[in-house]
C-alpha cells in the first residue's frame, strides 16, 4: 500500500523532495536561462538522463513536479502518493522518489509530484531544494544562475529581513497605500508571473476592499487543481523592500478562500528587476537592483 506525503503549493506549486548531497564544485556552476515573455526562468536540464527538458525554476517551489508525459519520457517510476495542498483545494497525486536530476553541471537526486499539468510552456517545476546546501545567484543582467558553494560577495546587495514560511523564503515588505501602510512577509516567487499577491487571509484580516481602493482591474487564477480563485488588481503608491523601493506597483489581493497560510507573494515581473542571493544554508536572501531596474520608469 502507498504512502500518502502532504506537498503544499503556496504559488504555483512547492513540493517536498527526496533529495541527496548536491554535486556543486569548489568553483561556481554556471547555468544558463532564459527569460521568458511572462518574465519567468527557464533552464535546460534532464532527468533520468533523458533528452533535454525544459525547467521551471521556482523559488516559490521547495522541490520538483514534472508533468504526466515528462514522468513518461524519463522513465520515472510511480512508488509512491502524495496529497497536493493548492490554493484550490487538496487532490492525490502520483509521486516518484528517487530521480536523478541535472542543469547544467549541477546535479542530485530529487522526488516529484507527478501533475496533470495541460498547455504549460514547461516539461518540470524545480525549486529551491536543488541548490540545498548552496548559495544560488539569479544574475538577471547575465541571465545566468550561478551555484556557489560558499557566499559571495555581497557588495551592493541588500540583507533581506527573512522567514521561511511553508518552508519557502519571504521577505518583509512596506506597502504604502494612501491612508495606511501595511507590513507583510512575502514569499520569493520566480514561479509567478504576477507582482505583488496577497492571500485571502492577509486581505481579510487586513479589509483590503476598504483599504486598496486605487482599484485598476479583476483578475483570476487557478490552482494545481483547477479551481478558479478571483483578484481585485489595484495601484498603490509605493512598496518598500527594505529601502529598496517600487514605484506604484500594481498589487492583488484575492476575494476568493485560496488556502493560504501565508501574507502573499512577489513574483517575477518584481524579481527580474533585482539579481538575488538565496543562501540556502544559512536562510539568507539578498537583494541588489540590476539593469533593468535602472531603466524603470514609475508607472503614472
Amino acid at each position: 500500500m502507498s504512502k500518502i506525503r502532504r506537498i503544499r503549493f503556496p504559488a504555483l506549486l512547492a513540493v517536498t523532495a527526496l533529495c541527496g548531497a548536491p554535486a556543486v564544485s569548489a568553483e561556481p556552476i554556471a547555468i544558463p536561462f532564459e527569460l521568458g515573455k511572462d518574465h519567468r526562468i527557464y533552464a535546460e536540464g534532464t532527468i533520468n538522463h533523458s533528452r533535454p527538458l525544459r525547467f521551471l525554476v521556482d523559488t516559490g517551489a521547495d522541490g520538483m513536479a514534472v508533468s504526466v508525459a515528462t514522468s513518461e519520457l524519463a522513465g520515472m517510476k510511480i512508488d509512491d502518493q502524495s496529497e497536493n495542498t493548492g490554493a484550490d483545494g487538496t487532490t492525490l497525486v502520483d509521486y516518484s522518489t528517487n530521480n536523478s536530476v541535472a542543469l547544467g553541471g549541477a546535479s542530485r537526486t530529487l522526488g516529484a509530484a507527478v501533475i496533470d499539468y495541460q498547455n504549460r510552456p514547461f516539461d518540470a517545476v524545480i525549486g529551491w531544494k536543488f541548490f540545498e546546501g548552496s548559495v544560488v545567484e539569479i544574475d538577471y543582467d547575465k541571465k545566468t544562475l550561478f551555484v556557489h558553494g560558499a557566499l559571495p560577495s555581497t557588495v551592493g546587495y541588500t540583507r533581506m529581513n527573512t522567514r521561511w514560511i511553508d518552508n519557502i523564503p519571504a521577505v518583509e515588505v512596506t506597502l504604502h497605500a494612501e491612508n495606511a501602510s501595511l507590513r507583510a512577509w512575502l514569499s520569493l516567487d520566480t514561479g509567478s508571473n504576477g507582482t505583488i499577491d496577497l492571500g485571502y487571509s492577509y486581505s481579510s484580516r487586513h479589509k483590503l476592499e476598504d483599504v486598496l481602493t486605487k482599484k485598476i482591474g479583476t483578475s483570476q487564477f487557478s490552482g494545481s487543481a483547477g479551481r478558479k480563485i478571483r483578484a481585485v488588481d489595484v495601484r498603490v503608491p509605493s512598496a518598500d523592500i527594505q529601502g529598496l523601493r517600487l514605484d506604484q506597483p500594481k498589487v492583488s489581493f484575492t476575494i476568493d478562500e485560496d488556502g493560504s497560510s501565508g501574507d502573499g507573494t512577489i513574483g517575477s515581473e518584481v524579481l527580474r528587476n533585482f539579481n538575488i542571493l538565496l543562501d540556502t544554508k544559512a536562510g539568507d536572501v539578498y537583494l541588489r537592483p540590476n539593469g533593468r531596474a535602472a531603466l524603470q520608469q514609475p508607472r503614472r
